[in-house]
């Protein structure tokens, strides 16, 4: 497990390294995507229950989700699943994947994040390069989405061997009262990556990334094996 959460923390320094190059308008105080439809893996779950048991404010963690009802606009198919549904050919619902969930995020406090420095991947991956207000929404370059894309298969892959991926409620709804995951309807097994749905001109900038990550670190289960046939391209 500690070993998943030191990689799990290396693709996210890789992100942020990547993404500083764009121009965002996001900055503290802009929380239009500050959302509960935010998914992540189990395991993004336990880092956040490291934050707060490292503050000695579990108590205050477990009163939050006290007020929370696990389960809403839960989707019915992993990132990982739609993409070997796409490998197949196979057609899935546009709803497969959820319904977006407006109420603002029980960590949201004064229009700022409160666990900014343990946020899933899901929180870390939206941008915007314009300010998004009630009537105008985030814009983001091609590949910008891709990248998020990429990056949150792999998230969801270092959960595939024992984990869960759902909402964040869910997630941490399930850790905290020590619930079988796998029992929950709204809880999904976590799926290893099958590929990564690319196009040719997409290559050079995610093979890039994906070769700085296999730099990191020399085991990543079947995604080190993936990164390497990938690069081969």
């Amino acid at each position: 497990m500690q070993h998943k959460k030191q990689l799990l923390h290396t693709v996210y320094r890789e992100y942020s390294t990547w993404i500083s190059r764009f121009p965002l308008a996001c900055q503290k105080g802009c929380a239009a995507c500050c959302t509960q439809s935010v998914t992540m893996s189990s395991l993004e779950g336990e880092l956040i229950f490291d934050f707060f048991s490292a503050q000695g404010r579990e108590k205050w963690l477990l009163d939050k989700l006290a007020r929370t009802v696990p389960g809403k606009s839960r989707s019915i198919i992993t990132t990982n699943q739609f993409a070997e549904a796409c490998f197949k050919h196979q057609e899935v619902d546009s709803d497969a994947l959820g319904c977006w969930d407006f109420t603002p995020c029980v960590f949201l406090e004064d229009e700022a994040c409160s666990i900014y420095e343990a946020r899933p991947f899901g929180c870390r991956s939206f941008g915007s390069l314009v300010r998004c207000t009630a009537g105008r929404a985030a814009e983001m370059a091609p590949i910008h989405l891709t990248v998020n894309t990429v990056f949150t298969q792999i998230v969801e892959h270092l959960s595939s061997e024992d984990g869960c991926w759902s909402t964040m409620m869910s997630i941490l709804h399930s850790l905290a009262y020590k619930e079988d995951m796998m029992k929950k309807q709204h809880v999904l097994k976590a799926r290893p990556v099958p590929g990564f749905l690319l196009e040719p001109r997409e290559m050079h900038v995610v093979g890039g990334l994906l070769k700085k990550l296999r730099e990191q670190f020399s085991d990543m289960g079947g995604t080190s094996d993936l990164i390497d046939n990938l690069l081969a391209i």
